[in-house]
């Protein structure tokens, strides 16, 4: 009788590792912001009005300290439309991811994962792991203010915009 509680035990582990694999914020709406310029540990919403939003049309940008992101991190993306009226800009809730990986990058919204429009996939979106292993080596606190404690480029995100050719 004991082997067939070790198998019941081993299958409720695995059930709830799975069930806990299950809830995820990723893609998830999300407010854009920036580290408090006086140096507060509070961090600002940017404004859609604000220069590096408006004069940036197609260009990514990631934002740490999203306190509505598990992870911190919120993306906007090259291809990335408004869908809220309010006046921060918004991106989508996101996490770091290893690179040519399928694994870690599904949205709290499954349906989001079948359009093409608005499922994750890992890509680059920081300057390569070199120049972020060199910028922190030299400025350590200021790495950490910019770019909070990651150390990889990659982050689950939205596919850069593909454009059709009416083809």
């Amino acid at each position: 009788m004991e082997p067939n509680l070790n198998r019941l035990g081993l299958a409720f582990i695995a059930l709830s590792i799975t069930a806990g694999c299950e809830t995820t914020d990723l893609n998830r709406p999300c407010t854009l912001v920036r580290r408090n310029p006086d140096a507060g540990a509070t961090a600002l919403p940017i404004y859609k009005s604000d220069p590096v939003i408006k004069n940036s049309a197609q260009k990514d940008f990631i934002s740490f300290g999203s306190t509505e992101c598990e992870d911190q991190v919120c993306v906007r993306d090259s291809a990335f439309t408004e869908v809220d009226d309010g006046g921060f800009a918004q991106g989508y809730c996101s996490s770091s991811c290893v690179e040519d990986s399928s694994i870690g990058c599904q949205s709290y919204d499954r349906a989001l994962d079948n359009d093409a429009k608005s499922a994750l996939s890992c890509r680059t979106l920081l300057l390569d792991e070199a120049t972020l292993a060199a910028l922190n080596a030299k400025d350590p606190a200021s790495y950490k203010r910019y770019f909070g404690m990651t150390m990889s480029p990659f982050f689950c995100a939205r596919s850069p915009a593909v454009f059709d050719a009416g083809f």
